[in-house]
């Protein structure tokens, strides 16, 4: 800590000696989490009782400090609106016993401007498995969000406070204007949309952050109709869901669903593909249906290569007629595709500028036929 800087004092100077020697020990900054800290009670916030006149949980709007900022001359804090546990400190004469005497990390001291009761400020453990795990960091958050229904707050809430270890059957609240590209599907009376976020992965103790995965994703969203037995719908359903959100048009409650391939139950190479097909067209049906079969086809990352696509003429060049094979011969622009990128969403492709041959399609009638008597690799229409 910085020791050219005077310390102030907090109203009681057994508690001032105890939390500046434990600061005036910090020499390295390792050792910056073993300081404690005065902290001022108007910095918590969402208190609330555990037991009376002794325990009590708030949200600390600052979070504690991780280093010293040389340039600014301040401390650099990390988890702002961190939960943590506020006990109250019995004996003012051993306040260092009371304090070996707890195993929660300690972060400082404050005072209740009402009660005048000392406090020890601790972060907040599980109780299940007296770690800070997933179910704390989605419980200091809480109070940064709401669907504006009870019932779903509560139910989204129980989800998370029992992801101990994992967060693949957690449910979000997730606002309406984090996805695009919103079209209704009148066959499944559903709406298909691109979610920017992605799903959760795992927490990250570097950023303080969720970490997340398949960014753009397509998802579906279906109406939430029972309000009142929210589990029950959920319950019904055999596609993952990742959380609820609400049209603020309509004002209907939605769950958001994975969506996933009816042959392999998962967001395979075919549904990469099927989620394209309206953004390209040979102008052809016949060509167009081969081309989307053969991709419709593909659910495995091995089964790519045999996946065909169309590809705009002007993604070739160099290109040169053969009047010995009749074909042409180009390079290929973009090169073949590899596999998905989950994290872009979108093809990784290899073999940037690789040289092709064009053959004329002579039969439209028999696209199969055609392809079915050449022995090179096809890549293309």
């Amino acid at each position: 800590m910085d020791k050219e800087k005077p310390i102030k004092s907090f109203g009681n100077n057994d508690i001032d000696k105890f939390i500046q020697n434990t600061q005036l020990s910090v020499q390295k900054s390792c050792e910056v989490p073993n300081a404690l800290e005065w902290i001022p009670y108007g910095r918590f916030s969402n208190i609330k009782c555990i037991i009376i006149n002794e325990k009590y949980r708030a949200n600390w709007i600052d979070g504690n400090i991780s280093y010293w900022n040389d340039d600014n001359q301040n401390w650099i804090r990390k988890n702002d609106n961190m939960i943590v546990e506020l006990k109250t400190l019995n004996d003012l004469k051993n306040i260092a016993l009371e304090f070996e005497n707890e195993i929660k990390k300690p972060h400082g001291i404050t005072q209740n401007p009402m009660t005048k009761n000392y406090m020890m400020v601790f972060e907040y453990r599980c109780k299940k498995c007296n770690e800070v795990c997933n179910t704390i960091h989605f419980q200091q958050n809480f109070i940064n969000w709401t669907s504006g229904n009870n019932d779903i707050d509560k139910f989204i809430q129980n989800t998370q406070l029992s992801a101990h270890n994992k967060v693949s059957d957690v449910l979000e609240w997730i606002p309406y204007d984090r996805f695009y590209n919103i079209k209704y599907n009148t066959i499944t009376g559903m709406y298909r949309a691109n979610w920017i976020d992605g799903n959760l992965s795992c927490w990250s103790n570097y950023y303080q952050n969720w970490k997340r995965i398949h960014k753009n994703m397509i998802v579906k969203l279906k109406t939430l109709n029972n309000l009142k037995n929210v589990t029950l719908e959920f319950e019904n359903e055999i596609n993952e869901p990742y959380g609820i959100t609400q049209n603020p048009i309509t004002k209907n409650y939605m769950v958001v669903l994975n969506r996933k391939c009816i042959i392999c139950n998962k967001m395979c190479n075919a549904l990469h593909f099927h989620q394209n097909f309206g953004n390209w067209t040979s102008g052809n049906n016949d060509i167009d249906e081969f081309i989307q079969d053969t991709q419709l086809s593909v659910h495995k990352y091995r089964e790519i290569s045999d996946a065909l696509e169309w590809i705009p003429y002007n993604k070739f060049y160099n290109i040169k007629y053969n009047a010995i094979t009749g074909m042409y011969r180009a390079n290929w622009i973009g090169g073949n595709i590899k596999f998905w990128d989950h994290n872009n969403q979108n093809w990784v492709r290899k073999n940037n500028n690789m040289i092709v041959e064009l053959k004329i399609l002579n039969n439209l009638n028999n696209i199969t036929f055609e392809f079915t008597n050449e022995v090179f690799l096809i890549y293309y229409l």
